[in-house]
């Protein structure tokens, strides 16, 4: 009876609601007026603009409204089915019990009374929620079909010969014809001359000594020469060198002269990112913050945004880079160095120019218009038309005198009356066989090379050169050609006057691994310098956690204004030394050697401001709870992340505990959108001790020796694990404590792991007498196993590789681990280096020294095993391989630590880590995209071993229709599928000679370096509804690899501090949502945007992206504990903001857009968004 009483209840409650809701909405069409204060009315001046956004804010209301009675509907049903859901949920009592775990390890008996354990809670036991749902009909993502391209760059690579034959002149292409005739009066050919510098951040030079030595006389020419002529144009791309002459050496004239030339479009920046980044190795997060770095300094300091991008140099390039520069507001793009088949190819059939799409979009909606060079290089000689040898005599640097020769054999000659004729007529002839690789009779020439124009006679000889050869053409009417320089903006205007965008074709894919000639491919560089390609991932973490907290601490007035600009100048610094390093020669390790510890020193200097800021953002947000002992005044915790030098791995603090300071406390931020909940890792200087939780309630805990060493293992004296589990909500700072425990009194909370110790019977063990040992004599000869409470058991061979995953249910996957390496070729001009990959044969298994030291600790929440590996005269290495018995991520997952070192005394050595398993995947394997996305890859046999590497920023998997196997990596590397069921990554290169694409060294500067992977296996869900086409070229992650590739990349951040006797546990949380599906990509407190008026406004800044996973595989239970979204994101439920203050924005905060209605935020699968809000700090 009270159940039929509390139905009817709730039905007629729903009723009401209902008319309410539509009554509001009716009147709402009537008579509401756009929600905008009038101090922010100039961003809404349009009335088609208002109109529009009207009629969004009525879709997203209506949306929400179906949304909302369905959810009513479904909350009805439930209470219906069980109405002790009715009844109020304490959360406190709702917790999954941990396991109780085998006798093989020692945990104290206590009562079921006494054994208060922290657990974490299950999401499913909250009641149900009522959230409104977006309607995705709309949306671009199209995976049940495939999408229909005229380009898919994966069957194009199946369909094409990869041959390499002699196209004469142009070498890789074929010989060109053309008739004259097809030329008029009103048909002209235009050729636009686009003068540049390309300028390189870092590669044979610093950063700052280019400036010093090159870079800054090209400015100093630029403001000098560009007005000596009528009709001077000219481009330039990095913004970090702009901002390095504006702020330190450009006088107010010369920055007046500047701002001229610029607004009358004489110079137009192009991308106007910080750097020119590279796309391989580069994360899309980074990839943002170098372009919000410029594109804000560029706003702020000559109130100017590129619309137009210019990325000539990247060694290959990624569909990811075109999606992001279309939502940073640019309408077309330039790209360089692609495969020269897939060049001559699409030259073929004049697809050099196209809208390229993203793997997912059905729809266009992604779609950037892209123009693809055609030969082999942008220096002036693969430039202006087929032939280098010609070309070459119209580089105009390369007079007799200059320093610079032709390698042909004929200098350019002079411009002079009597030679401009035949001069004329020879390049007019480059530019015509040009034409023909291209749908309109519009000609980009580009001029210019590596820092060009450092030299005040070289503008003068190129622009004087030109402007005769220009006068001339233009003056013969026969000739039917208009000459003149030009900006990008000036040839795609044009191209876009004389061609619709649907006369072009559409291309999705990549254009990866990229090969400039024969058989050399660039997929070494995919794994060059690893130490700092991991660096610049513990650096992008750190630079986004700091710009989130410090903007939740600004956001909610926590901090003065004063603090605020600190904070901001700090993270700021940060951001800049992690741009700089994207670019092509940072990330990707090819620069010399000086220039490597350059980036390394600036990116230690910016992991350590980013830490000061976030532990001082945390200080104010914590509303500043006493500390003990505090020793800096801008110094309140502890980062539990040692980087003492820029070459070795970081440490961790070892908790000192004693009587008289018994006791620490440990905040963790969770820079994540949704609730993380994990096995928590410290280090404490004794095995007696205790945690207590948030609440101040003791835990359960697990206490572990410590395995040290290099080449040798040993136990670590005075210094152990404490392992436990924790969860923190999201974007929150949560408490946990760690006390001395009195050892008089009984162990109720903390459990001591079991130590085996094999092939070390001469070690002399002394560990506390708590520690379960094992330690047999006899050599080990057989398989060895182990397991975390009642998580995933692995099976190990004896020398410590994996064999077998046993997954929780008893289902045995065998996994066959090993490493293997490979040589080098030794031919001239055929050699491996810091760019290339060419092995002289397939790899050989790593041979190491038999019977190597083995230890496993085990225990409830975590297990490990430690092997060192040595390898005589090659390389050695200690691998950690870790389970952990976590419950809210329910998944055959094992964590691998490989610690390596290439023997400095070994030349040409390629050390990779390879699996094997009986997934019947064929040829087929997936990887990730910049950390966005995954993108179908094939191995070809029609290419080389090294043609089939690729590179892996962040995942790849294999799958049948059985199962899947995915490999999460830490660090950016190369990585292949040569066999069925088999992933490969490489770990490290060790090259003694150069490989001739100007770098002129070696890769000889290895140091020892430490890569995280996590393994993860997943049965099918089958039959399955979400089931895609076979034939999609893209892929997509699981909830939990997604959960778990996002806790790899975005650890906790952990700070310690010593609290006094009896102090309040500190917290913060401000989200009131938690998706799993939900990236904050950025969220930064200080930027600026131009309004529609042109005006500039300040504010805040945040970008979102939701990822589309894939529900045919993995453990659906993981999504009780990691709830994704509904595609509505309510901005207040995340920040504090005022929806009226809230608009929709571009990628780099520079273009303010419509407003956001009632801050409530859509996001179809796979889609970014950005939002600016106009919410300017208070000074005080």
């Amino acid at each position: 009876m009270m159940s039929i009483r509390r139905l009817s209840t709730v039905f007629w409650a729903t009723c009401i609601m209902a008319f309410i809701f539509i009554l509001y909405v009716v009147t709402d069409l009537s008579f509401k007026l756009p929600s905008i204060k009038p101090a922010m009315q100039e961003l809404d001046d349009s009335k088609w603009s208002m109109f529009e956004s009207k009629l969004r804010h009525i879709e997203d209301e209506l949306n929400q409204h179906h949304a909302v009675v369905g959810e009513i509907k479904s909350a009805i049903d439930q209470i219906g089915e069980h109405p002790e859901l009715s009844q109020r949920v304490d959360p406190q009592e709702n917790v999954l019990q941990i396991p109780k775990h085998s006798g093989e390890v020692q945990v104290p008996k206590h009562s079921g009374k006494d054994r208060e354990m922290k657990e974490f809670k299950a999401v499913v036991a909250e009641p149900p929620k009522m959230r409104p749902k977006l309607n995705e009909s709309g949306c671009p993502l199209q995976k049940h079909a495939t999408p229909k391209t005229d380009v898919q760059m994966l069957s194009m690579y199946d369909r094409i010969i990869f041959d390499n034959e002699d196209g004469g002149v142009w070498k890789q292409g074929w010989k060109i014809e053309y008739d004259d005739k097809q030329w008029s009066q009103k048909n002209k050919l235009k050729v636009f001359i686009v003068p540049h510098s390309h300028n390189d951040p870092g590669w044979l030079k610093t950063f700052e000594n280019y400036y010093k030595t090159q870079t800054r006389a090209i400015f100093t020419n630029m403001v000098e020469k560009m007005a000596a002529g009528v009709g001077r144009k000219f481009i330039w791309a990095e913004t970090s060198f702009l901002a390095l002459w504006w702020d330190n050496d450009a006088s107010d004239k010369e920055k007046d002269i500047f701002k001229g030339l610029l607004k009358s479009g004489q110079i137009e920046i192009v991308t106007g990112g910080w750097v020119m980044n590279d796309e391989a190795n580069s994360h899309w997060l980074s990839i943002i913050q170098q372009l919000t770095t410029g594109h804000q300094w560029l706003l702020d300091n000559l109130h100017y945004t590129p619309r137009n991008a210019w990325s000539i140099d990247p060694f290959g390039y990624s569909s990811s880079q075109p999606y992001l520069l279309k939502l940073a507001g640019f309408e077309n793009s330039i790209i360089q160095r692609v495969h020269y088949r897939v060049k001559k190819e699409l030259a073929l059939n004049r697809q050099l120019e196209f809208k390229w799409r993203q793997l997912w979009d059905g729809v266009g909606k992604t779609d950037m218009f892209t123009h693809m060079m055609p030969f082999y290089s942008y220096d002036v000689p693969h430039s202006c038309g087929p032939d280098p040898k010609i070309c070459c005599q119209f580089d105009f640097k390369r007079l007799p005198g200059n320093g610079v020769t032709c390698p042909w054999g004929t200098a350019p000659r002079k411009i002079i009356q009597k030679n401009v004729h035949e001069r004329s007529q020879l390049i007019l002839d480059q530019w015509r066989k040009k034409a023909q690789l291209y749908r309109s009779n519009v000609v980009l020439f580009p001029l210019g090379d590596d820092f060009r124009y450092d030299r005040s006679n070289e503008w003068d000889n190129q622009y004087q050169n030109y402007e005769m050869i220009i006068d001339y053409i233009n003056n013969n009417e026969a000739w039917n050609a208009e000459i003149q320089f030009g900006t990008l903006q000036d040839y795609f205007k044009a191209l876009h006057e004389e061609m619709k965008l649907s006369d072009f074709p559409v291309l999705s894919g990549d254009f990866f691994t990229y090969a400039d000639r024969n058989e050399h491919y660039w997929s070494g560089y995919y794994t060059s310098r690893p130490f700092y390609k991991n660096m610049d991932r513990v650096l992008l973490a750190y630079v986004r956690a700091a710009d989130i907290i410090t903007a939740q601490a600004t956001s909610s007035n926590s901090v003065t204004y004063i603090m605020s600009i600190t904070l901001r100048d700090k993270v700021e610094a940060a951001r800049r030394a992690l741009s700089l390093f994207q670019h092509h020669d940072g990330v990707t390790g090819t620069s010399r050697d000086e220039v490597r510890a350059d980036y390394a020193a600036k990116m230690l200097t910016a992991i350590k401001y980013s830490q000061s800021a976030i532990q001082q953002a945390a200080y104010f947000l914590l509303k500043q709870p006493d500390i003990l002992d505090q020793t800096q005044e801008d110094v309140f915790f502890d980062v539990d992340d040692i980087w003492r030098q820029k070459d070795e791995i970081p440490s961790r603090i070892t908790m000192t505990l004693d009587p008289l300071s018994s006791s620490r406390r440990v905040l963790l931020y969770n820079s994540l959108a949704f609730r993380r909940q994990q096995i928590l890792t410290l280090f404490v200087s004794t095995p007696h001790v205790e945690v207590f939780d948030p609440e101040g309630k003791p835990i359960m805990a697990q206490v572990s020796p410590v395995v040290s060493g290099e080449k040798r293992l040993a136990f670590a004296a005075n210094k152990f694990q404490l392992s436990f589990p924790v969860t923190v909500e999201p974007l929150a700072i949560t408490t946990y404590t760690v006390s001395l425990r009195d050892t008089t009194s009984i162990n109720k909370y903390t459990a001591f792991s079991r130590v085996r110790v094999y092939n070390a019977d001469y070690w002399n063990i002394d560990l506390p007498k708590m520690f379960a040992i094992d330690q047999p004599t006899a050599r080990l000869s057989e398989d060895v196993a182990f397991q975390a409470g009642n998580g995933t058991r692995v099976v190990s061979n004896m020398n410590g590789l994996i064999k077998a995953l046993v997954t929780p249910n008893g289902e045995t996957m065998p996994v066959h681990m090993d490493f293997v390496q490979y040589d080098s070729m030794q031919a001239p001009d055929n050699n491996s280096g810091a760019y290339l990959f060419i092995p002289s044969k397939p790899g050989t298994v790593f041979r190491t020294d038999a019977f190597p030291e083995l230890v496993i600790t085990e225990g409830p929440f975590k297990a490990t095993l430690y092997t060192g590996l040595n390898g005589p005269n090659s390389a050695e290495i200690v691998l950690a391989i870790s389970v952990f018995d976590n419950p809210s991520l329910p998944q055959t997952e094992v964590e691998i630590s490989n610690t390596f070192l290439i023997d400095p005394l070994v030349n040409d050595l390629e050390l990779a880590m390879r699996f094997s398993t009986s997934i019947k995947n064929k040829d087929t394997f997936y990887t990730d995209l910049n950390g966005m996305q995954m993108i179908k890859r094939r191995y070809f046999e029609k290419l080389p071993l090294q043609a089939n590497f690729y590179p892996l920023p962040a995942a790849t998997y294999i799958e049948d229709h059985d199962a899947r196997l995915t490999l999460l990596t830490s660090t950016p590397l190369g990585m292949a599928a040569l066999q069925p069921g088999q992933l490969e990554v490489m770990q490290d290169r060790r090259l003694s000679k150069d490989d001739n694409r100007g770098m002129n060294q070696g890769v000889l500067d290895n140091v020892r370096t430490r890569h995280t992977f996590r393994l993860i296996y997943e049965k099918a869900n089958n039959p399955c509804q979400q089931k895609h086409s076979p034939d999609h070229p893209s892929g997509q992650l699981t909830l939990g690899a997604h959960v778990s590739a996002q806790t790899l990349l975005h650890p906790l951040v952990a700070m310690q501090y010593s609290a006094r006797t009896g102090a309040a546990l500190p917290a913060y949380r401000r989200a009131r949502t938690s998706a799993a599906d939900i990236v904050l990509a950025e969220f930064s407190a200080h930027v600026s945007a131009k309004k529609k008026d042109g005006n500039t406004v300040h504010g805040m800044g945040m970008t979102f992206q939701r990822v589309y996973l894939d529900k045919c595989y993995g453990n659906p239970e993981i999504a009780k504990w990691y709830p994704t979204s509904e595609g509505i994101i309510q901005l207040s439920d995340m920040v504090d903001a005022a929806p009226e203050l809230i608009y929709e924005s571009s990628l780099t905060f520079t273009h303010v857009r419509n407003p956001v209605p009632d801050g409530a935020l859509t996001l179809c699968p796979m889609e970014i968004r950005s939002i600016f809000i106009n919410k300017t700090l208070k000074h005080g």
